[in-house]
């Protein structure tokens, strides 16, 4: 039987939090892009992105690869979690736990560095401002437009997943100090409490 002062709540609640995650970025993107009027669209989250250009949706190869290994990533650090915090004292629980704290981390540093390096990438390649946040008036290059003046208004934003993927992150930190908390021995508190 469980007993409910040895389990890690605070990773219980990490684990819970990746797994939903998981489900709602399956659907709900953590970052969108809207050029013009619906004229291009990217929503993009690390499971799942996708892209509209002019009514037609479309798949980029290498991103769905990245997006698959994101969902095998995320999967296993939530069970992962899930395991380790009903059972934090065992042998093993260490090691899962060192496994498990870092993938909400990761997952939100390299999708972010991704969105950089994505804005900075066309900017020097294309010319053109590209917002990770709100919205610019973009004007073209005139080499793209044919000699023409084309401005486009370009509107970007994090979505509400997103935010649920930094609290997952943190939630997985707090749970990695909370251990040393929770896996403290009787003989190491007793010895403390009589000097």
């Amino acid at each position: 039987m469980l007993q409910l002062n040895k389990i890690n709540l605070i990773g219980l609640l990490a684990a819970i939090t990746i797994i939903a995650l998981l489900i709602i970025s399956i659907t709900v993107p953590w970052w969108s892009l809207v050029v013009g009027d619906n004229l291009v669209e990217a929503k993009v989250s690390p499971v799942n992105t996708y892209f509209n250009f002019v009514g037609d949706s479309f798949t980029i190869p290498l991103i769905w690869a990245l997006n698959i290994a994101s969902i095998i990533s995320m999967t296993a650090g939530g069970i992962t979690m899930l395991i380790y915090s009903i059972k934090p004292e065992e042998a093993y629980s260490k090691r899962l736990l060192d496994f498990a704290y870092k993938k909400p981390l990761y997952s939100v540093v390299f999708f972010l560095g991704g969105l950089f390096a994505t804005t900075f990438l066309v900017k020097s390649l294309f010319g053109f401002e590209v917002p990770l946040l709100g919205s610019i008036t973009s004007v073209m290059p005139v080499d793209m437009t044919q000699g023409a003046t084309v401005s486009i208004l370009m509107t970007a934003g994090f979505i509400w997943p997103f935010w649920i993927a930094i609290a997952a992150a943190a939630l997985c930190i707090v749970a990695k100090f909370y251990h040393k908390k929770i896996t403290v021995s009787p003989e190491t508190t007793s010895k403390q409490t009589t000097q």
